[in-house]
């Protein structure tokens, strides 16, 4: 089986097989899109790429990416209400209305011209709140076949920004063959100390670690940061000042 490996995530697996759809759900400002775009640059380190864009402008993408032009493909949903169009030789086509059936049409035209190896949608998020439930996941499906037809590995972001969206997410999760998980640790962030983690929820018939990886970001990347060197360093310090800690 012929796996993409991305470094910053070596600890939790050992790569994302060529072929599934794996769902990155999460809060807004969790990394999410930073994650997707290290791990575009794992498959652009070897094969062309198709990155569709709701959120991101694509001089944005363009830019983060632009050590890999020659491979990048980009589907232009940002500007999907502004005529003012980036002009850029990456941006291949637009999407011009939030219907599933131009989305699947226009990723596979450029899967299959271009020959692309992996997948990026960020976000499917105006589609949730725009589409019909029974719309989306026939076109999560059909995006899923593409995916093992073409033996492509693609990456699907969504962000989790409401209950309804997430009540959604729960509903169409068991199309994706692996989900990863990005959030805030709500015990530290009761205390007013914001630590990100992730965790891969599921990915089918692959060895993973389900435990939780605590990072920060830096330069443009994913750090793993010690939790239990945070909550000692709290801990030490609370007590310092005459807080004595429960169980301590």
């Amino acid at each position: 089986m012929e796996l993409l490996k991305c470094e910053v995530l070596s600890d939790l697996i050992e790569g994302f097989p060529f072929g599934y759809m794996v769902l990155i759900r999460g809060d807004l400002g969790m990394g999410k899109t930073l994650l997707v775009k290290l791990l575009a640059k794992s498959v652009l380190n070897n094969y062309p790429l198709l990155y569709v864009t709701f959120d991101d402008n694509p001089e944005s993408v363009v830019d983060d990416l632009k050590n890999f032009s020659d491979r990048l493909f980009i589907i232009d949903g940002f500007t999907i209400s502004d005529q003012r169009k980036v002009k850029s030789p990456n941006v291949i086509d637009f999407i011009t209305e939030l219907d599933p059936g131009q989305v699947i049409n226009k990723v596979g035209q450029v899967v299959y011209s271009k020959g692309v190896r992996g997948l990026i949608i960020d976000s499917i998020n105006d589609l949730l709140v725009n589409v019909d439930p029974r719309g989306l996941i026939a076109m999560l499906k059909q995006l899923k076949a593409l995916s093992r037809s073409r033996n492509l590995v693609s990456f699907i972001v969504a962000h989790v920004t409401t209950e309804d969206v997430d009540n959604l997410l729960n509903t169409v999760e068991y199309v994706f063959d692996g989900v990863i998980e990005m959030e805030f640790d709500e015990n530290m962030a009761n205390i007013g100390i914001p630590v990100r983690r992730l965790r891969i929820k599921r990915m089918k018939g692959i060895s993973h670690s389900m435990n939780w990886f605590y990072f920060t970001t830096a330069k443009g990347t994913i750090v793993p940061i010690d939790i239990n060197e945070i909550k000692n360093m709290l801990k030490n310090t609370l007590e310092s000042l005459g807080v004595q800690i429960q169980g301590g």
